[in-house]
């Protein structure tokens, strides 16, 4: 058990310095009274390293996974799989997980150490704040996983050509910004021998689903009936209100239930974003429950 006589000296003092201690020893001990500008470090084998400590009325645990490249050992380049981490907390805690700031320090990727944090009430029991660390360390893993995987990326069509590429930009940042990796046909190398239509499809087969900014004309009218309707592909179309390339898809969207048209307001584009991502999500995990409950060869 902790010796909270000790801890709280060592907060008057100013004493910064984490505190190592142990799994058993934090089991016995209640951290709801464990003093502010305390930190507890504990580095176990088969537990992350992680440092405790409690803000107000919450604990909050600060979770670290270093990678030393040389002795790595999963099929993905180190680098390439704590990226995907980073985007892994941030996709879980906008799905309502306790996770937050995500943060990658790395010594020329040698060395590579990955930060989040898990934020707890500071009633928590030890045992389940345990518990909780490392419950959370598995999540972002196995999302990290999935991710690089199952591909969470996002294909972005539309004009790409003066302001219409600036909307482009904007709704690829605001992906990142969710966790997503993007496309932009534009910015991607030309392969010889490759068509449009060719380059197009190789980005939308590997991308989860697709964005089409829809407010003006341009040569997504002719990716439209090969991306959305040949290939099937989960499609959002994004169109600014009074403002559209076509009404030649719209009956379309009534037709075909893995496509939707998002109408926005130049100001409230990110809402709208937002608001497409959530259906997009929805509807590919609706869809694969269906798929497991019906198809025999998917029980």
């Amino acid at each position: 058990m902790l010796d909270y006589g000790e801890l709280q000296q060592m907060a008057l003092e100013g004493d910064n310095e984490a505190l190592e201690t142990n799994l058993n020893e934090l089991k016995h001990s209640d951290l709801s009274i464990l003093p502010e500008g305390i930190s507890l470090l504990i580095f176990e084998s088969n537990f992350p390293e992680t440092i405790l400590f409690r803000e107000g009325y919450v604990i909050i645990a600060d979770i670290t996974e270093h990678i030393y490249s040389k002795y790595w050992w999963h099929k993905y380049h180190a680098r390439v799989f704590v990226d995907a981490m980073e985007r892994a907390v941030t996709r879980l805690q906008i799905e309502g997980n306790p996770l937050s700031d995500p943060t990658i320090e790395s010594d020329e990727d040698v060395h590579i150490f990955f930060r989040f944090k898990l934020t707890l009430p500071k009633t928590t029991p030890s045992e389940q704040i345990i518990e909780s660390i490392n419950s959370a360390f598995d999540l972002v893993w196995e999302r990290a996983n999935a991710i690089l995987e199952n591909s969470d990326s996002v294909l972005i069509l539309g004009k790409d050509t003066d302001e219409g590429l600036e909307k482009l930009k904007k709704i690829s940042s605001e992906l990142q910004h969710l966790g997503y990796y993007t496309y932009i046909i534009k910015e991607q190398p030309d392969r010889i021998g490759e068509s449009i239509i060719q380059k197009v499809l190789r980005f939308a087969l590997s991308s989860k689903f697709v964005i089409i900014e829809n407010s003006e004309p341009s040569g997504h009218l002719y990716e439209i009936p090969h991306v959305t309707k040949m290939a099937e592909l989960v499609t959002v179309v994004l169109q600014e209100e009074s403002k559209g390339a076509t009404w030649m898809f719209e009956d379309s969207y009534v037709k075909h239930s893995h496509w939707k048209k998002f109408s926005y307001k130049p100001d409230n584009m990110q809402n709208e974003i937002e608001n497409a991502i959530s259906w997009a999500e929805n509807y590919i995990k609706e869809f694969g429950q269906f798929q497991k409950e019906k198809l025999p060869w998917l029980r």
